[in-house]
């Protein structure tokens, strides 16, 4: 199989997860407190000018829009989801949100202000480029960027490679599928109103994990200058600011 057509594939199967479970996020999955999470949100948020336009990329539910709403700012969500979408309109009819992926932003100098948080793992190597630089046009100038990038704690990434080749996928060093088909075929087997196994769902969609050396390899080439960064909670934290081109 191509790479192009399994990637596709992959997406696609994403989309429907999130569209099928959409329902249950705010039921059975709540919301949960993270403490670096909050942390890094308020960093973002006192870098931030009263009454700031923020965009909430890869917004699923709206998770963190409440956070960003109380604070008196003016949100635009977008995530792929429509079901997903869906839910977060429930919750905050006062933000616009829009069916749009990562890899399809068109915002020009928009926002003071963007968070992606725990999106990026479901992103293709080939996307980061272009979505950093999706961000950086997004961005009014001196606009910062919140975001995670997942650490794989306990999974085997070396192994989960090595796998994926043996079985012919074409795959690079640090996609982790190997679980996937296998949690799919569980995933879409369940009833409505079931809830699945937490970790069940997260090994039915796809994920990478690049090193963080590469990410701050495209951040630089981005000319996105890296503020301060932290870990916690399985992710690093990046809080980053729009430098002007020369």
């Amino acid at each position: 199989m191509e790479r192009t057509e399994w990637l596709q594939q992959m997406r696609e199967k994403a989309e429907m997860l999130y569209d099928h479970f959409a329902p249950l996020y705010w039921v059975a999955w709540g919301m949960g407190e993270s403490e670096t999470y909050r942390e890094f949100l308020q960093k973002f948020l006192g870098r931030m000018a009263l009454h700031s336009s923020l965009l909430s990329a890869g917004c699923g539910a709206g998770r963190w829009d409440g956070v960003l709403l109380e604070a008196g700012h003016t949100i635009v969500g977008i995530d792929q989801s429509e079901g997903m979408l869906a839910r977060a309109k429930e919750h905050f009819p006062e933000v616009q949100y829009r069916k749009m992926g990562l890899q399809e932003m068109d915002f020009h100098e928009a926002f003071d202000g963007i968070i992606c948080v725990d999106a990026l793992e479901h992103v293709f190597p080939e996307e980061w480029p272009g979505i950093l630089q999706g961000f950086w046009q997004a961005l009014k100038p001196g606009g910062v960027l919140y975001f995670t990038v997942d650490l794989a704690e306990g999974e085997d990434v070396p192994g989960a490679y090595e796998w994926a080749k043996a079985m012919g996928l074409p795959v690079v060093f640090g996609e982790v599928v190997d679980r996937a088909d296998e949690a799919y075929a569980q995933m879409v087997t369940l009833k409505a109103g079931m809830v699945p196994d937490s970790d069940i769902a997260d090994a039915s969609v796809y994920h990478y994990h690049p090193s963080l050396e590469q990410v701050r390899a495209w951040l630089e080439q981005t000319r996105l200058a890296l503020e301060e960064e932290g870990a916690g909670n399985g992710y690093e934290h990046f809080l980053v600011r729009k430098e002007q081109r020369p």
